[in-house]
């Protein structure tokens, strides 16, 4: 309680002095100073000017190089200046618990950095925080799995949970009060994305059943509550071990993939992995210190896997499926569940632009300008483009990636064209 008073009297003191820096005419400086903070439905920055996250997802660090993609092909500090240059404000950044704890050395993946050759993982990640806080870009932690995943073509996304055996949930806080300590100063490091994507485990029906006892739940189911499985829980107790380290961090918290729903077939709602937030709704998150929270679906098209709403789909219908999951979060800042929305993935192919194949028909170019239509009418809604990579972890030429294989120019104009047009507030 003693921190949310002072978090609160910090908040009205630093706004009243933006307000009478704007009266006198002072000019400050560009938004995204600092550390970042919440208002409402809005993201501030360090000196109350409103931000929106504008970010690319860089993966590779989850898997077992313990490097983000294309440093075989460039420096990273030439990745980084090129993200900044094209307009992005911040970079999410996929990791692995087993990199926490085990810090191994890198070996490979690394021909254009050679002074990260021989050093630990987590020697990259500090560089790739100081540069980030050098340049004025913002860095988000993700914490994308458990173990990391290995060289192979199988989906390693198998992890419904936040925690396995092998990582257990205390584990889990530990790793990231680690990070919290490791980076404590660094106003890059903006925020912590507790966990990708909790779901219920396949295969069979996405049911009532399912969500009880295969995977994520959110809150109580007939007054009952199970700790083991209830993320709403597990992120209150991160984001508050985290933030008793570091109260100006930004919590980050998905949702999940089924919620009961008696008016559905089956007795549970649907939607992406770790997107679906209607329980939000009834059982917010409430964390120890305000104005630290904001919630993050992920969202896809048909490209991804062909959904029913996608068959008719129009702007009007698809809004209805976005304000069911996740956007109703936005409709009114003074009720309990508000809370600023990150998109923290989407995106589209960019060598097959429609997105239409014989598996998962469907006009993925309709989906994707629809979102970017709802983008451009809600300014306060971040997001973080799938991906930045012109190349995965094990160097294949990536399908949906902003930068070419060779990560020194951009893949798609058009596509970077629409990206610029929603950077902004």
């Amino acid at each position: 309680m003693k921190r949310l008073l002072v978090a609160i009297l910090s908040a009205g003191i630093l706004f009243a002095a933006v307000a009478a820096a704007r009266a006198a005419g002072t000019l400050l400086p560009p938004a995204g100073a600092g550390y970042w903070h919440t208002q409402g439905v809005q993201i501030l920055d360090g000196n109350g000017q409103a931000v929106r996250i504008a970010a690319v997802n860089w993966y590779g660090m989850e898997t077992t190089y313990w490097v983000p993609a294309g440093l075989d092909f460039q420096p990273y500090t030439a990745i980084m200046d090129r993200v900044k240059s094209l307009g992005y404000n911040a970079i999410r950044l996929p990791f692995s618990n087993e990199l926490i704890e085990s810090n191994p050395i890198v070996t490979q993946k690394v021909k254009a950095n050679p002074e990260f050759l021989g050093r630990h993982a987590l020697f990259v990640l500090d560089s790739l925080a100081g540069y980030a806080h050098r340049i004025g870009i913002k860095l988000i932690l993700d914490d994308h799995v458990s173990r990391a995943q290995r060289d192979t073509k199988v989906n390693f996304l198998i992890e419904p949970l936040w925690y396995t055996t092998g990582y257990p949930q205390s584990a889990w806080i530990r790793d990231w009060q680690a990070l919290a300590r490791r980076y404590k100063g660094n106003d890059a490091v903006i925020g912590f994305d507790l966990r990708n994507e909790p779901h219920t485990n396949g295969p069979g029906a996405w049911d009532l059943h399912a969500y009880l006892t295969r995977g994520a739940t959110w809150g109580p189911y007939r007054v009952v509550d199970d700790p083991a499985t209830d993320w709403r829980l597990a992120a209150e107790r991160a984001g508050n071990a985290v933030l008793a380290i570091n109260p100006h961090l930004l919590i980050i918290v998905e949702g999940i993939q089924l919620y009961p729903d008696a008016n559905v077939p089956g007795g549970a709602s649907s939607y992406w992995w770790g997107s679906n937030l209607a329980p939000a709704r009834r059982y917010p998150v409430v964390l120890d210190v305000a104005h630290q929270l904001v919630y993050s679906p992920h969202d896809w098209g048909p490209w991804k896997w062909n959904m029913p709403w996608f068959r008719h789909v129009t702007y009007a219908s698809i809004q209805r499926i976005w304000h069911d999951n996740w956007s109703f979060l936005l409709d009114n800042p003074d009720t309990p569940y508000a809370a600023p929305v990150w998109i923290g993935e989407f995106g589209t192919p960019t060598n097959n632009p429609l997105g239409v194949d014989e598996q998962q028909p469907g006009n993925q170019a309709t989906w994707f300008h629809l979102l970017l239509q709802f983008l451009s009418d809600n300014r306060e809604v971040g997001w973080g483009f799938w991906a930045l990579n012109g190349t995965n972890a094990r160097n294949s030429a990536a399908n949906n990636g902003i930068l070419t294989p060779t990560w020194d120019a951009v893949a798609s104009p058009a596509l970077q064209a629409d990206l610029a047009t929603i950077q902004g507030n």
